[in-house]
């Protein structure tokens, strides 16, 4: 019978251990998604776009002759699983395609393209030029240009004799050219170091509560307003210095910060401020800093590995902002802090050109600041 008293007293205890036991049964299924989601995120899907800037060739009586409709077209049917190929309108919007990721390899066939291969010399030593665009360090690039490659040497192989038959001229955009792995990954990992601030900032909140003081400062006729203005400031200076000092040892490592200063801090205030935001949701819920451990792991994780700080992650888009797409994952204020970021040390953009980033980065700052007070207040502030 003492044994069956010891089950039911564990029982008893194991419940009052609510968010413990939680985090106990789920992290694991938790993992199950997220290494599906990386799964399906790697998947090989090369996306090409192309731009005929091809003018034709006049040939009479037959008329006009455009053998960039022709490669298109050859290129169209030669298409391989797991590679799309579409035409679009122009450079400009190609390109934008290129750094929103919405593509991964933009083909540029020149105004001249026509005239050079039916009415160039055929001895000649200069080559028809085909421009690829891209992110010349992804993967995708490069394995999309490969497999684009082949096929536009075999509609060469229709006109011309001469070995190589077209020169490739690769277009970096920004500093893709110049960069590494490690430089690639730096947007996401100063991100990161944001995203830490969650545990902090809870605890901040919360210590009030769990050291028996909030009656005190309730007291004092503090107004919550104040009262979470005053911590987030604190929080704010813990985050700035936590990002810089990751930026400082990413620069001792090799990275070559070529942005403007006043763009990074900005995205970097920014994402603070939401990061901080949400820690006021997580403080809201919780009543000692042991439960903002057990509790805060879950968005924790969830910040970490589905909004891009770690890997990519690729998922539907629910709608743009400009040219900038929303999906699910931009519920969560680094996806957005990630791609600014991106946009502004790898692209080389300017702050302004990152809008759609930083509106959403405010809104959901608003919104994460506005349940987080409405509910602290009421549990633990009045």
């Amino acid at each position: 019978m003492k044994f069956l008293s010891v089950i039911h007293k564990s029982l008893l205890e194991q419940s009052r251990a609510f968010w413990l036991f939680l985090l106990t049964v789920l992290t694991a299924p938790f993992f199950v998604l997220v290494y599906n989601l990386i799964n399906e995120s790697y998947k090989p899907s090369y996306d090409i776009l192309l731009v005929n800037n091809d003018h034709g060739y006049y040939i009479d009586p037959a008329g006009q002759v455009n053998l960039g409709d022709t490669l298109t077209a050859y290129i169209h049917g030669a298409i391989k699983d797991g590679f799309s190929f579409h035409e679009e309108g122009s450079r400009s919007a190609a390109v934008k395609k290129i750094e929103n990721k919405k593509a991964d390899v933009l083909i540029l066939v020149p105004g001249d393209f026509s005239v050079f291969i039916l009415d160039g010399d055929k001895d000649s030593v200069l080559l028809p030029r085909i421009e690829f665009i891209g992110n010349i360090t992804d993967i995708n690039y490069i394995i999309g240009a490969i497999g684009v490659y082949e096929g536009i040497s075999n509609f060469f192989s229709t006109f011309l004799e001469t070995e190589p038959q077209f020169l490739m001229e690769e277009t970096p955009i920004g500093s893709s050219g110049d960069l590494s792995d490690f430089d690639l990954a730096i947007p996401g990992l100063l991100i990161f170091s944001i995203v830490m601030l969650m545990l902090s900032a809870s605890s901040a909140f919360v210590a009030e509560v769990e050291n028996k003081t909030m009656q005190r400062l309730k007291l004092s006729n503090v107004s919550t307003l104040e009262f979470l203005s005053g911590v987030s400031m604190v929080q704010l200076l813990v985050g700035v210095i936590s990002i810089i000092l990751t930026l400082l040892v990413a620069l001792a490592m090799g990275f070559r910060f070529e942005g403007s200063w006043f763009a990074f801090f900005a995205v970097a205030v920014l994402t603070c401020i939401s990061i901080i935001a949400f820690s006021l949701i997580i403080a809201a819920f919780t009543k000692s800093v042991t439960q903002v451990l057990v509790v805060g792991n879950f968005p924790l994780f969830l910040f970490m590995f589905f909004t891009g700080a770690m890997f990519p992650v690729n998922v539907p888009e629910w709608f743009k902002v400009g040219d900038y797409g929303v999906s699910v994952i931009g519920l969560m204020s680094p996806t957005h802090a990630v791609s600014a970021m991106h946009d502004l040390l790898i692209l080389k953009k300017e702050l302004v050109d990152t809008w759609p980033q930083l509106l959403c980065l405010a809104v959901i700052s608003i919104i994460y600041f506005s349940i987080g007070w409405f509910f602290y207040r009421r549990r633990h502030m009045k």
